[in-house]
């Protein structure tokens, strides 16, 4: 299985032929048990985990004596960046994640919040942590709570990316509540290149190695939705490396792959290495998402052979003589 697609390190995902990751392994059998759960399901579980905590919270102040009617005044505004603050002072990520369950009306806390965790989650333990916590409900809730909050919804996509790099728990949960919620706000936003990019970089490491978010991803229009951000931004080279590395790992599955072929995948592709023909990841993630796609059938394979892959790996190959992996790709593609 190729590498994951994270924001700090690793190589393209989704080859069929079982390229070698850079990832830690796990174990398939520690994970695969985990039950679906509809959004409806998880709103509840959401609530109920609210109002347990809240209730835990308010008798332990009458249990010391507290009268909360003078202490509280409900109408008062929230201070969100110092409720944020101090929750992070005082508990760190699972803290802000706290804070967010605390407050789920306040879209300040929500958005603050979310940009705190999103370095916090670069970290391996904070990401198992956290999803253990239920952080990837509280996402869910919130990014369909606020969706028109373009901040809150940014941050929440990065945050997804890093809670899915190396944690095969939390992809399965991305893919089960929040997933289709991604593709959603390309759409929604689609003029906002930096939002397109991260949301391809949270794409690409929920597909590695989860052939049910590949095939999600596929069926609800994810192609579409990558390749309408391939053409409205054809001078973002980030954007355009990304899409290749997103497309390359979702196409990692048979039927993603003829549904990436279908959507007009192979075009967007070799117009991306043409136009980038000096970018040495844009030419290797191209290659090898046309060799995905090309795995998925043998009227693929020849699809792509004839719209002009075979040109476009040569002039790869001359233009990085020294590329091993470059040149071992286009040798495969060709």
């Amino acid at each position: 299985v190729a590498p994951n697609g994270g924001e700090e390190s690793g190589a393209p995902d989704g080859s069929a032929q079982g390229a070698p990751s850079d990832e830690q392994s796990y174990s398939s059998s520690d994970f695969t048990s985990a039950p679906l759960v509809t959004e409806e399901q998880a709103g509840a579980m959401f609530m109920e985990t609210r109002n347990m905590e809240r209730d835990a919270f308010f008798k332990a102040r009458i249990a010391h004596g507290i009268d909360d009617d003078k202490v509280f005044d409900l109408s008062k505004k929230v201070d969100a960046k110092l409720e944020v603050e101090k929750a992070q002072q005082e508990g760190g990520a699972s803290g802000l994640l706290g804070c967010m369950k605390m407050f789920p009306d306040e879209e300040g806390v929500a958005k603050r919040a979310l940009k705190a965790l999103l370095p916090l989650c670069k970290d391996e333990v904070v990401r198992r942590d956290l999803g253990h916590l239920g952080i990837v409900e509280v996402i869910s809730s919130t990014i369909k709570t606020y969706p028109k909050n373009e901040g809150i919804v940014h941050f929440a996509i990065r945050v997804l990316g890093n809670l899915a790099f190396g944690n095969d728990d939390n992809r399965a949960r991305i893919g089960q509540l929040v997933l289709i919620d991604v593709l959603r706000a390309m759409q929604a936003y689609p003029q906002n290149v930096e939002m397109q990019q991260h949301a391809m970089i949270t794409l690409t490491n929920c597909a590695h190695e989860n052939d049910a978010n590949k095939r999600l991803i596929a069926n609800r229009g994810g192609f579409n939705v990558i390749l309408d951000a391939m053409e409205a931004h054809l001078g973002a080279e980030k954007l355009q490396r990304q899409a290749c590395w997103a497309t390359l790992t979702v196409a990692g599955e048979e039927s993603s792959a003829r549904r990436a072929a279908s959507d007009g995948a192979v075009g967007a592709i070799l117009a991306a290495m043409v136009n980038f023909g000096e970018n040495s990841d844009i030419q290797l993630f191209g290659l090898w998402a046309l060799i995905n796609i090309s795995l998925g059938s043998d009227a693929l394979a020849k699809f792509v052979a004839d719209n002009g892959a075979p040109e476009i790996a040569q002039k790869a190959v001359m233009m990085f003589p020294g590329g091993e992996e470059i040149g071992s790709k286009a040798e495969e593609l060709l």
